[in-house]
């Protein structure tokens, strides 16, 4: 009896076995013989692929990929392979990942020559093993190692934010929507700047990143009253950004509200926020909103100013080259209406450019 439970056991064992190493589904049987089906060419296999992609399948959108770039089985079609290289590469497939490089250095497929795409890219790859794409990193690492210092710095970025840092959440988000070192993305600057101000620190420069998404259906479907929404609650939490635009909104309200427009716009200045500084002394200058003065509009004015704000170099520039409020001073309105002018600020350059009355 011993015996026979041993066997028994053994028997289990081996079966146990057996199924773990040598035993698949029969979606993997069908995948496998599909994949040696489609390597011959056969045209149904192509068709397979395209809706195992669908379904969710990373390695099908690879195969599909590479067939449109060989033209095995579907007529060549590099615009049809970039799009199941870019979904097959952000699901991680490494031959993927170091194709859509390809794809990018050379503008391949539809797509703009984007060094610090491709690099990014081949990086990916290399980091689990494609020796193909870690070859190609090191090229680029030997021709141009400050690109290849910021797209590993980009790297490095993205791996904080992933680990929950809302700051590094909030600068992917912002180059990812300025399209710096990778090509614009604004969903996924969406997901950043939602992550940012939802989790962690809650930051409110993040919230109002995803209010100007919002409202300008950027990544998002565009909704205005979650972007007033999301930049009330930035400018309540004192972000300067968010402060200015609210202050913008009251300004050109019909009628307008200068007390509120004011106080938002001082808010901001007092933040640091240059165009907020400019407003600030603006409507001091025009008494809009608060007392008329021309002394704290000058100290406004020189802050954003100091900051190479050019209308703030005008102004300020244009009220001590005239006179207005203060003892003329050709000698300190010249040196603000040339910041100016340097500035690209053109009624700078005709002022000083016109002849002496």
């Amino acid at each position: 009896m011993k015996t026979f439970l041993k066997l028994l056991l053994f028997v289990l064992v081996l079966a146990a076995v057996y199924v773990f190493v040598f035993y698949k589904t029969p979606q993997q049987r069908a995948f496998e013989q599909t994949l040696a089906a489609a390597r011959a060419g056969d045209m149904q296999a192509a068709e397979w692929y395209r809706k195992a992609a669908a379904d969710g399948n990373m390695q099908a959108a690879w195969e599909l990929a590479r067939l449109y770039i060989e033209g095995k089985g579907v007529p060549q079609n590099l615009e049809e392979a970039s799009a199941y290289l870019q979904l097959a590469a952000r699901e991680g497939n490494a031959q993927a990942q170091n194709e859509l490089g390809r794809f990018y250095a050379e503008g391949l497929g539809g797509l703009p020559v984007r060094p610090g795409e491709a690099l990014y890219w081949y990086l990916q790859a290399g980091r689990q093993g494609n020796a193909q794409a870690q070859a190609r990193a090191q090229a680029v690492q030997q021709e141009d190692p400050r690109l290849y210092e910021e797209v590993t710095r980009f790297e490095s970025l993205l791996a904080s934010a992933q680990a929950g840092n809302s700051q590094a959440q909030l600068e992917a988000g912002q180059m990812l929507h300025e399209g710096y070192v990778l090509a614009q993305n604004n969903e996924e600057a969406a997901r950043w700047f939602t992550q940012a101000w939802q989790e962690g620190d809650k930051l409110p420069q993040a919230a109002y990143e995803l209010s100007q998404l919002y409202q300008h259906g950027e990544g998002v479907a565009k909704d205005e009253a979650k972007a007033m929404e999301l930049l009330g609650a930035a400018a309540q939490a004192k972000n300067p950004d968010a402060q200015y635009q609210m202050g913008i909104l009251s300004y050109g309200a019909n009628p307008p509200k200068y007390e509120d427009a004011f106080a938002w716009f001082s808010n901001a200045a007092a933040g640091g926020q240059a165009q907020g500084q400019y407003m600030t002394g603006f409507m001091l200058m025009q008494g809009q909103g608060t007392p008329k003065s021309v002394e704290l509009a000058i100290q406004f004015f020189r802050k954003a100013a100091e900051q190479n704000h050019a209308a703030a170099q005008y102004v300020l520039g244009q009220i001590y080259w005239k006179g207005l409020g203060v003892p003329a001073d050709k000698k300190e309105g010249e040196q603000w209406l040339r910041r100016a002018a340097d500035g690209g600020n053109e009624a700078a350059k005709a002022l000083l450019e016109a002849p002496a009355s």
